[in-house]
């Protein structure tokens, strides 16, 4: 097989930083740097940084050469001990093994959103993606293209019979493939499903059988609000096919701006070539809080810290489950999600879920995002999504309430 990742010609320009190649030599014991314009620690305002954490524990402090660390310039693949620590979370977690330079750290997975998109996309390029799918992929995605292949899902993810019948009847034709096929895997936003280990191994194995790179955007994996076992990442199926991003972002906290990208080291020294040109490297700052928090807790205590809050955004999940039944009529669809944040409602046929924005959440006190702007292809106009991650469940059940009116008023200008 050809390489799948592949560089566009605005990738193969990029050439490497000459100082930012001299890192991995000025932290070397006994080397005397004369090659980094680097501040001097003496003048920095931190002295010391400690941070409490929630429900107890000991306190993650930064301070003398450690937080020298932290506060200066770093590696633009990420601070040594934090990658250290991810590369042993990504074996933890998903059973990978990732090779030498196979992580990149992020400013959160969206930046590996738009970095993918640079690096693989030139003109006239499509993307595969499911219908409905994140609206910030597209965004970063439609700064280098607009041409976009979907593919419709259900319960249980992405219709991987439809994918195949796609693929298979494009190589037949000799007509171009979609550059790479994007997909979050498990409580997909917005729609709320999670792809089935079956349907898993269809997918792998179609797009190996093309040569179609995955993108798996996955920050919700372990926001399961059901007992059941996880099923393999794309990653642990198709390593050589797959660039995974992964976040801190639903697990941990948003504000961090921290997330990675792993995969093929060839594909992650890319990313580190663009970064070395937009932005250097990640904040190191935030990167050594995290692997100091990672030090203190480790992949047990991240894992049970992510389970505890997941008790929360179960009982959230079912008062807005229960508050639909309650106030929505039956023609109003959704399924029950098993991951994520999010309820995905299908409206009835000629319901406009940008009209009901605009006429109705002011006056209703209620807001849901229009489906409209998940889609590519012009559809979901009669979908909109709504989260129950921030509401309580007496609030979840007014909520919905409220949304049971404004599908009413809807129905009745849908009449006429």
């Amino acid at each position: 097989m050809n390489d799948p990742f592949r560089l566009s010609s605005r990738a193969r320009r990029r050439r490497p930083s000459p100082i930012r190649e001299l890192v991995r030599y000025m932290g070397m014991e006994g080397m005397l740097s004369l090659g980094g314009g680097y501040p001097n620690p003496r003048t920095f305002a931190f002295r010391r940084v400690q941070v409490d954490l929630a429900g107890g524990g000991t306190p993650v402090m930064l301070e003398g050469p450690e937080l020298d660390r932290a506060t200066q310039y770093g590696a633009t693949d990420g601070l040594p001990a934090l990658v250290e620590r991810l590369v042993a979370w990504q074996r933890f977690k998903d059973g990978v093994e990732l090779p030498a330079g196979g992580l990149v750290v992020l400013n959160g997975s969206q930046e590996g959103l738009y970095i993918l998109a640079d690096l693989l996309l030139d003109e006239g390029d499509e993307v595969l993606v499911c219908e409905p799918t994140y609206p910030g992929a597209l965004a970063a995605f439609r700064s280098f293209t607009d041409r976009f292949v979907a593919v419709p899902l259900d319960a249980q993810g992405m219709r991987t019979d439809r994918l195949a019948e796609l693929l298979d009847g494009r190589a037949a034709r000799g007509e171009r493939l979609p550059r790479f096929l994007y997909t979050i895997a498990g409580g997909h936003n917005p729609a709320g499903v999670t792809l089935s280990e079956p349907r898993r191994r269809q997918l792998v194995e179609i797009a190996r059988r093309h040569g179609v790179p995955i993108l798996e955007d996955d920050p919700y994996e372990l926001l399961q609000l059901e007992e059941a076992p996880r099923p393999p990442t794309l990653q642990s199926l198709a390593p050589e096919l797959v660039v995974r991003l992964d976040s801190f972002s639903k697990i941990l906290c948003p504000g961090l701006r921290l997330g990675y990208a792993s995969g093929p080291a060839a594909a992650m020294r890319a990313i580190v070539l663009h970064k070395q040109a937009s932005n250097l490297h990640t904040s190191t700052f935030a990167q050594a809080l995290l692997a100091a928090y990672l030090r203190a807790d480790g992949p047990e205590g991240l894992l049970a810290r992510i389970r505890a809050n997941v008790q929360l955004y179960r009982r959230n999940r079912d008062a807005m489950v229960a508050g639909a039944r309650r106030h929505l009529p039956a023609d109003v669809r959704y399924e029950v999600p098993g991951s994520g944040m999010f309820l995905w409602f299908e409206l009835p046929a000629g319901f406009d879920g940008e009209r009901m924005l605009r006429e109705d959440a002011e006056a209703l006190g209620v807001v849901l995002v229009p489906g409209a702007h998940f889609s590519t292809q012009g559809g979901c106009r009669n979908a909109m999504r709504a989260s129950f991650s921030m509401l309580d469940p007496e609030k979840a059940d007014e909520a919905m309430r409220r949304f049971g009116e404004m599908v009413a008023r809807e129905r009745a200008r849908v009449a006429g």
